[in-house]
């Protein structure tokens, strides 16, 4: 879990810092235990960018002048949906792919035998796609990982546009940041709010885990509010601890807890000549992701409110017993409920159901 949440913050840290992509990619190979991570704009013919840890550069040259018309593991992403991750044995004949020219002669050499990949944005015929390259075949538990951290790349990447689009356009930060589904704060070395976006006004508002205490951001917990404190002076001084950016708040009982990262504020890409000490933090609230999959598999399915409480439930419980306990229901009334939720989605499994709400990710604002 530890390094999950480590490559989350260096994620969001490329978020908010395009040159950091680099670091991002090195935790997301060696998370995924893999040789190299790449991420690359390109369409069908063409590969204008290609940011990569480990390949040789003489290599991302050919690759950019020669092979990447011949790779059938980029061309088969083209009809990949955004945030989709697959491997390439999901979407390839691999005895096809093992006998052509750039299997042997590029993957073979630098020992890219397997692959997973997944697209980030798509925008007329242009896409960002994100691969990752090993020796060995990928197991399902680094599909996985990679599924978890899908809609991180994602806002990750998004936030890159959204600041882009706002040093071009002219912008308002904060503006461009009020398309984001998470709470956005900047707020200064000592706490105090300068602004934020709608969803972390609504977070604040609700005197629930973040509160505002003497004008300053502060957490219904004293040890988690003395953590947050030290984030935020830290990254008011532009110093980012590697392992130390992300803070879990406690809310009531019931209550997932509200997931908040902190990064420098990057004041010279976005207002240049603005130098105040300022920190930048992001808020995830687990329940509201939780309330668009629900509402979302009974818009689907035609499930009932109960059922898909109950199937979420087993997402984050991990069995229908537990799930029936933290439903407050018994474990008769949870079976009969699954079995009506699996004739209504197809699925037998509990682990086929697990699968298919992993893949129920809530939908991201449309880059075309």
């Amino acid at each position: 879990m530890d390094a999950i949440l480590g490559l989350i913050e260096d994620i969001y840290e490329a978020g908010a810092h395009p040159e950091q992509w680099q670091r991002a990619l090195k935790s997301l190979a060696d998370a995924t235990g893999s040789r190299d991570a790449t991420m690359g704009g390109q369409t069908a013919a063409q590969v204008p960018l290609l940011v990569s840890v480990h390949t040789d550069p003489d290599y991302v040259l050919s690759y950019s002048q020669h092979y990447h018309r011949r790779n059938a593991m980029q061309l088969a992403m083209h009809s990949t949906p955004v945030g989709r991750a697959v491997v390439d044995s999901m979407v390839l004949d691999r005895d096809t792919f093992h006998a052509g020219d750039f299997y042997n002669e590029w993957c073979v050499p630098q020992r890219y035998l397997h692959g997973a990949a997944l697209n980030l944005a798509t925008s007329q015929g242009w896409r960002a796609t994100l691969m990752v390259s090993g020796v060995n075949e990928y197991e399902p538990e680094t599909l996985r990982t990679l599924t978890v951290v899908t809609p991180h790349l994602i806002r990750a990447f998004q936030l890159n546009q959204l600041l882009h689009e706002t040093q071009s356009m002219g912008m308002g930060a904060f503006a461009a940041l009020e398309y984001l589904d998470r709470g956005a704060l900047l707020v200064g070395a000592g706490g105090a709010i300068r602004t934020a976006n709608g969803i972390a006004e609504r977070i604040v508002a609700q005197g629930d885990g973040l509160i505002l205490k003497d004008g300053q951001l502060s957490c219904s917990k004293g040890r988690e509010t003395a953590a947050l404190e030290r984030l935020i002076g830290q990254c008011a001084r532009g110093i980012v601890v590697v392992g130390e950016g992300m803070v879990q708040v406690s809310r009531s009982e019931g209550r997932s807890p509200l997931l908040v990262q902190c990064l420098p504020f990057p004041s010279s890409s976005w207002w240049p000549g603005f130098t105040q000490q300022l920190a930048m933090i992001f808020v995830t609230d687990p329940d509201a992701r939780m309330e668009q999959v629900m509402q979302r598999l009974r818009q689907r399915y035609g499930l009932t409110p109960a059922e898909a409480s109950l199937a979420w439930e087993i997402v984050r419980s991990g069995g229908r017993k537990t799930a029936a306990l933290q439903r407050g229901i018994s474990v008769a009334t949870a079976r009969s409920q699954l079995t009506a939720i699996f004739d209504k989605t197809g699925v037998r499994r509990q682990a086929e159901l697990v699968r298919l709400l992993l893949d129920e990710q809530p939908e991201h604002p449309s880059s075309e």
